[in-house]
C-alpha cells in the first residue's frame, strides 16, 4: 500500500488525498516519522482539514513530541471547534505530559461536544484516581457505563479502585462482570482470585485461580496463589502440587521455595521442608523466615543444636530484632552446656513478654 500511495504522490505532487493515504499508511506501520513527512506535505497544500492536523499531532504524540502534538490539536481546534476527538487528543497529550489540569480541563470540553465519548470518561476517572479522589473517578466510570454497559475496561477498571479502597464486594462484583464478557481472560480470573484472597474467601480464591490456570497453564502467579490458597484451607497436598506445578515453569524462584517448605514442614514431613528452605537460601541467603524455620527444625525436631544456632545467629545478625524464637534458642544452649547464653536468652524472653512481644 505504501508503495502505491508514494507512486500516486510522485505522479502528482498536487494530490492532498494522496499524501493523506501515504500518511495514513505510514502511521499504520508505526512509521511515525515518515508519516509526519506525509502530513506536512498534506497541509502545505490545504492547511484547513482538521482531521490532518489531528493525525500529525497523534504521529508526534507516538514519538513522545507533546509539545508539537498539542500544537497540532490547537490547529484541529481553530478548524474545527466542535471536535471532541481534537479535544480528547489535546488532553491525552496534557496528561502525557503530566500536566493533569489541562488534561481534565481538555477531558471536559470533549464530553461539552460528545457526552457519551467512553474514553473521555475512563481517562477522567484515571486522573482522579491517581490523585486519590476515588469517589470522583468512581462517578466517572459510573456514568461510562451506563453510556456502554458491555465495555469490559470500564467494569475492570472499577473492580481495581474497589479493590485499591478495600470495597471489596464491590471489586468482586465488578470482577464478575468483566468476567461475563470475557470468561476466558485469564487475567480477570487471576484478579477476582485476588479480592477474594484478600478477603479469606479461599473457596472462591481457589475456584478463580484454578480457572486462571485452566486458560493459561503458564500463569505462575496463578499457580502460587492458588498453592496459598489451598495452604490457608489446611490443604497441604493440593498446595505442594500447585507450587511444583509453579517450580516447572520458573525453577530460580526462592519464595516458591519457601511456601514449599512450609506447607511440607505442616505435614511434618521435616526432610523435605529442610530442603526446600535449604534452596530458598541459596536463592536468597538474607530470608529471615526460612532462617527462623530451618533453626526451630533443627532444634526442635532434628535436635541438631549446633545447627540451629548457626541459622539462629544469622537472624540476629541480620536483624536483632526479629528473637521470637527466643525459647528455641535457650533450649539449644542448655543441651550444648551453655548456660549463661541460655540464661541471656530467657531473660530475652522474659523481657519481649514483660512488652507484650
Amino acid at each position: 500500500m505504501i508503495e502505491r500511495y508514494k507512486k500516486s504522490a510522485e505522479l502528482d505532487p498536487n494530490d492532498v488525498d494522496a499524501w493523506i493515504n501515504l500518511a495514513d499508511a505510514y502511521y499504520d506501520e508505526n512509521a511515525f516519522e515518515e508519516a509526519i513527512e506525509a502530513y506536512e506535505r498534506a497541509i502545505e497544500i490545504n492547511p484547513y482539514f482538521s482531521e490532518v492536523w489531528n493525525n500529525l499531532g497523534l504521529s508526534f504524540s507516538m514519538l513522545r513530541q507533546y509539545e508539537e502534538a498539542i500544537k497540532c490539536y490547537q490547529k484541529a481546534i481553530e478548524i474545527d471547534p466542535d471536535d471532541a476527538v481534537a479535544y480528547y487528543n489535546m488532553g491525552f497529550a496534557y496528561e502525557d505530559l503530566e500536566d493533569h489540569d489541562n488534561a481534565l480541563k481538555y477531558y471536559k470540553i470533549a464530553l461539552e461536544y460528545e457526552p457519551s465519548y467512553t474514553d473521555v470518561w475512563n481517562n477522567i476517572a484515571l486522573i482522579y484516581r491517581d490523585k486519590e479522589q476515588y469517589e470522583e473517578a468512581i462517578n466517572c466510570y459510573k456514568k461510562a457505563l451506563k453510556i456502554n454497559p458491555d465495555e469490559l475496561l470500564l467494569h475492570n477498571n472499577l473492580a481495581i479502585i474497589y479493590y485499591d479502597t478495600q470495597n471489596y464486594d464491590e471489586a468482586i462484583k465488578y470482577y464478575k462482570k468483566a468476567i461475563d464478557l470475557d470468561p476466558n481472560n485469564a487475567e480477570l480470573w487471576f484478579d477476582l482470585g485476588d479480592v477474594a484472597y484478600e478477603t479469606n474467601n479461599y473457596d472462591l480464591a481457589i475456584d478463580s485461580y484454578k480457572k486462571a490456570t485452566e486458560i493459561d497453564p503458564t500463569f505462575i502467579e496463578a499457580w502460587n496463589n492458588l498453592g496459598l490458597s489451598y495452604t490457608f484451607k489446611e490443604d497441604y497436598e493440593k498446595s505442594i502440587n500447585c507450587y511444583k506445578e509453579a517450580l516447572k515453569l520458573q525453577e530460580e524462584d526462592p519464595v516458591l521455595y519457601e511456601n514449599l517448605a512450609f506447607s511440607y514442614n505442616a505435614l511434618h514431613d521435616y526432610d523435605k521442608a529442610i530442603f526446600y528452605y535449604q534452596n530458598t537460601l541459596k536463592m536468597d541467603p538474607d530470608n529471615i523466615n526460612a532462617l527462623k524455620k530451618l533453626g526451630k527444625i533443627y532444634c526442635d525436631v532434628k535436635n541438631n543444636y549446633k545447627k540451629a544456632l548457626i541459622h539462629f545467629d544469622k537472624v540476629v545478625s541480620l536483624d536483632p530484632s526479629e528473637v521470637d524464637f527466643w525459647e528455641s534458642a535457650a533450649r539449644c544452649h542448655e543441651k550444648l552446656g551453655n548456660i549463661d547464653k541460655a540464661k541471656e536468652w530467657i531473660e530475652l524472653g522474659s523481657k519481649l513478654k514483660a512488652n507484650g512481644i
